[in-house]
Parts: C-alpha cells; sequence; structure tokens
C-alpha cells in the first residue's frame, strides 16, 4: 500500500520550518547577510582604510584585502576589521607601490624606498638597495619575482636572486609590470618594450611589431585567454590573441585622453579597465559602458587598480577616493 501523507500534516511541516528559518532558529551558511546585498560599498579614511589616496591592492589566500596607499602605508581588511601597517609600526616607507604572498603566507611589500617582508609579526628588509619596488609576483612555482629601481628585474628562486638586465635599451629596465599567464609564461612590461619569458627563452615586442609596447602599466589575461595590455598615457588598449596585436580605443566612449592604469576581467567575461581620471570602463567585447561617480565610484575616480576577488566582487582603488567595492551580480 502507497504511504501517504494527509495534507494537514504537510501543512504542519511547511509552517515549522518556516518559522524557524524566519525567527533564525536554524543557522545555515548558505543564510544571506542583508548586508552584503549592496551594488556599490565605499571604504576610506573615515571607517577605516589608512589613506584614501590607493596604489594597489591584492586578496591573499584567506581572503584578506590588502590595500597600499601613497601616504600612509598598507591596510588589510578581513571582511569587519581593519588593520593598518606604516612607518610607525614597522613599514620601512608608506608609499607602497607593490603587494603579493608568498607560498609561506607571507606578504611582500614593494615601497618607494625598498621591500618589506612581513612574516607573523616580524619584518624584514631588503633596502636602500633595491630602491623603489614597483612590481611583485609570486609564480606558479612559488617563485617570487620583483622588480625596482636598482635592479630591473629579480627572481628569487632555491633562496638565492637571479637578474635579469637588458644591456641594448636602458628604459627596457625600468619595469612597472611583471605577469605570469595561464601558460606560465612571465611577461616583462617596461617604459621601453614588452617582453615574454617562457622557460629559456625571451621574446622582445617593440613598435616594430605593429603597435606602441612602451611605458606598460598594466598586463591581463581574459577568461578567453587573450592578453590586455595598458599602454602607459594613451587612452587605448593592446589586446593580443597569441597571434597579433590589436589596438582598442576607450575615445569612442567620450571621454578624455586620459590612459589605462589597470585592467582585470569580471566572473561573465567582461574586461574592465581603470582610467587616469574617467573611472572605470566595462567592456564586453563590442560595447565599452562607462562606470564614473554617478555609478556609485568616489571622487574623480582615478583609477589605479581593479581588483577581483574570490566570491566575484569587484574593488576600485582611487587615487584620491578610497576604495570602491562593487557587486557585479546586482548590477
Amino acid at each position: 500500500m502507497q504511504n501517504r501523507r494527509t495534507p494537514g500534516i504537510i501543512s504542519i511541516l511547511v509552517l515549522v520550518v518556516s518559522c524557524l528559518f524566519l525567527s533564525g532558529c536554524v543557522e545555515s551558511e548558505y543564510v544571506i547577510d542583508p548586508e552584503s546585498l549592496k551594488t556599490w560599498e565605499i571604504f576610506n579614511s573615515k571607517n577605516g582604510l589608512g589613506s584614501d589616496s590607493v596604489w594597489t591592492m591584492t586578496e591573499d589566500i584567506e581572503g584578506n584585502i590588502w590595500i597600499g596607499t601613497v601616504n600612509n602605508g598598507v591596510s588589510k581588511f578581513d571582511g569587519k576589521t581593519w588593520t593598518n601597517y606604516n612607518e610607525d609600526n614597522g613599514l620601512i616607507n608608506n608609499w607602497v607601490r607593490s603587494i603579493a604572498q608568498d607560498g609561506y603566507g607571507d606578504m611582500w611589500f614593494g615601497t618607494d624606498e625598498g621591500l618589506c617582508i612581513l612574516s607573523g609579526n616580524k619584518w624584514t628588509y631588503y633596502a636602500p638597495e633595491f630602491g623603489s619596488v614597483d612590481a611583485i609576483l609570486r609564480d606558479y612555482y612559488d617563485n617570487m619575482w620583483v622588480s625596482s629601481y636598482n635592479y630591473p628585474v629579480l627572481e628569487y628562486k632555491n633562496n638565492e636572486w637571479h637578474s635579469f638586465y637588458d644591456d641594448t635599451c636602458y628604459l627596457c629596465n625600468i619595469v612597472p609590470v611583471i605577469f605570469e599567464d595561464n601558460e606560465r609564461n612571465i611577461w616583462i612590461g617596461s617604459l621601453g618594450d614588452l617582453k615574454k619569458i617562457t622557460k629559456n627563452t625571451t621574446i622582445s615586442y617593440t613598435k616594430g611589431d605593429g603597435v606602441s609596447l612602451q611605458q606598460i602599466s598594466s598586463i591581463h589575461q581574459d577568461i578567453w585567454g587573450n592578453i590586455w595590455i595598458a599602454v602607459g598615457y594613451w587612452p587605448l588598449v593592446i589586446k593580443y590573441n597569441n597571434e597579433k596585436f590589436e589596438k582598442v580605443s576607450v575615445l569612442s566612449l567620450g571621454l578624455s585622453s586620459s590612459g589605462v592604469n589597470t585592467i582585470t576581467s569580471d566572473n561573465k567575461g567582461n574586461v574592465w579597465f581603470g582610467t587616469s581620471g574617467d573611472g572605470a570602463i566595462k567592456y564586453n567585447g563590442s560595447i565599452m559602458e562607462p562606470y564614473t561617480l554617478k555609478n556609485g565610484l568616489p571622487g574623480k575616480s582615478i583609477i589605479m587598480k581593479i581588483l577581483k576577488d574570490k566570491h566575484g566582487y569587484l574593488w576600485f582603488g582611487s587615487l584620491n577616493g578610497g576604495v570602491a567595492k562593487y557587486n557585479p551580480w546586482l548590477d
């Protein structure tokens, strides 16, 4: 005989479950915090950030967001609480240009006066011989790459430093960007060229490859495998599809001639550009959409860094307005 529940019992069960859920009697990791349902959140010096002048950002393995500022060190945000590090409590210099985490969980900070490493509560310094440290990268094999004013590109591998220097091009030794693609190639973006290091081979791309690959400020790979390159003060980016370089202009939006400082992608496949005065631009492959103060970005929105965290939120670091956290799922 088929076992059937009566309608009365079903109604009672539904009522009990609904009551428990609404009253908060049942704890669940899947319950959504209403406070998290915000399209934009602004963080600045008024609510915990060390400074409103942001230069760089990264996310560590635990999901903490580290924000490097121009004039007050670095700020760590765990989702609720801010912890600030500056010259008063161990940092060697208050201008933090680059941040990365190594394979041991230690945090590396590139400052205007050298490299600092924070391991627990202990600081290690590499200064002043490094000079200003513009880029730090941890590669797939846990080797650390550093570019600085006095040592153009250094690789820290097997507890030893290995130097890369271009004897033929002085500007090629001023390196703002080090990037690793999905195929484990290392890309070096300098003021003179673009280099790709693949195993023991180095390829240099210059003007002769059809585009101006100078004064590179950012390199990013989208979810389709394309490499995007920001070229300093020019209002354009360069797309490389492993066969050719293609110019992509942002002037069609009616924006000023400000350059692109940073590039990233969201989980929907859109590519985002952070500009030097016109906020951010979202590009879906055919249409570019500007994001400015009216959308939720702070100040005049000189965007120095865009970071996508592990949850898919986008963080916009502004040189003149702190940080804006954006939830693309709600827009």
